[in-house]
């Protein structure tokens, strides 16, 4: 079947998710988890609340090892994609799953890029929200408008045709929160995170994920994996360049979506991991699609 997984990012975690997989791939998160990266996902699983998982340093690295588990089963059932992308986070997972890249090396910079990006947020006064609009163009054009007049935002995420999410100093976010016609838009809606990622605030973080990247090695994948920096399809050549890259760009995971829709022309497409987020991304894009979610094993049993 000619199908595409997607991967969420940051924000679709939950506690408790992925239990059901402990026995299922001790070797995994359990044990080389542990030796990775020094701490128990098992105990983070079993005890810890949603404030916990919450931190970057801890819902990065277990949201990936938890989609990848969920990407092992689904492959079983559904054969390997024809394509993979991941939201943020989530292209880790991506590329990982079309082994661009060991699960051991994706952990190890997953948890270097965690704590590099926290660090680097930790004193900016800057926060994101979503941004809800009816005519993607004009918003786009109003942020240009807007950092002319002196309120420094950017655009972090092209989510789907009708909802982009900004990245800003808190001020400037509150401002737009009460003034979201200044963006033609019809909501703003400040996001719960530590910082605006995938902006100019987190380019501090590019070096020590550089330094990480730099040590890792990449082997050609076995499906297409399109990148956020730039919806295209990834390569040896340039995959290292562009995931430094997608720290402080912005997410074009819309872009992904219609470029896939264009050129692979999927019969369905598959959420894969906690939550729903990236098939509501794409049902707005293209709802005539079939959008699956595997973010348990039983959804993955009624397929």
């Amino acid at each position: 079947m000619n199908w595409v997984a997607m991967f969420p990012g940051q924000g679709s975690q939950q506690a408790g998710m992925g239990e059901e997989l402990l026995d299922l791939y001790p070797e995994l998160l359990i044990e080389e988890f542990e030796e990775t990266l020094g701490w128990s996902l098992k105990e983070t699983i079993l005890q810890s609340d949603q404030s916990e998982i919450t931190k970057t340093n801890i819902a990065q690295p277990y949201i990936f090892a938890i989609s990848y588990c969920y990407g092992l089963e689904a492959f079983k059932k559904l054969g390997l994609p024809k394509v993979g992308i991941g939201h943020s986070l989530g292209e880790y997972t991506a590329l990982a799953l079309a082994e661009f890249i060991s699960y051991g090396d994706a952990l190890k910079i997953i948890s270097v890029r965690g704590d590099s990006m926290q660090k680097a947020v930790e004193n900016s006064n800057s926060t994101m929200a979503a941004v809800l609009t009816s005519d993607l163009k004009q918003t786009i054009d109003a942020v240009e408008t807007l950092n002319n007049q002196g309120i420094s935002i950017n655009i972090s995420n092209f989510n789907d045709g009708s909802q982009i999410v900004i990245g800003g100093l808190k001020n400037d976010i509150d401002y737009l929160k009460s003034n979201p016609i200044d963006l033609g838009a019809k909501r703003v809606i400040p996001l719960d995170v530590a910082g605006a990622f995938h902006s100019k605030f987190v380019s501090p973080a590019k070096q020590e994920v550089q330094n990480i990247v730099d040590k890792v090695e990449f082997s050609e994948g076995k499906f297409d994996v399109y990148m956020n920096v730039d919806a295209n399809i990834a390569d040896l050549a340039t995959i290292k360049k562009r995931l430094v890259d997608q720290i402080d760009n912005s997410v074009l995971f819309y872009d992904q979506i219609l470029n896939i829709e264009n050129i692979v022309n999927p019969e369905k497409w598959y959420h894969i991991g906690p939550g729903n987020v990236t098939a509501g991304m794409v049902k707005k894009s293209i709802s005539s699609k079939g959008i699956e979610i595997i973010n348990s094993l039983d959804s993955l049993n009624i397929i």
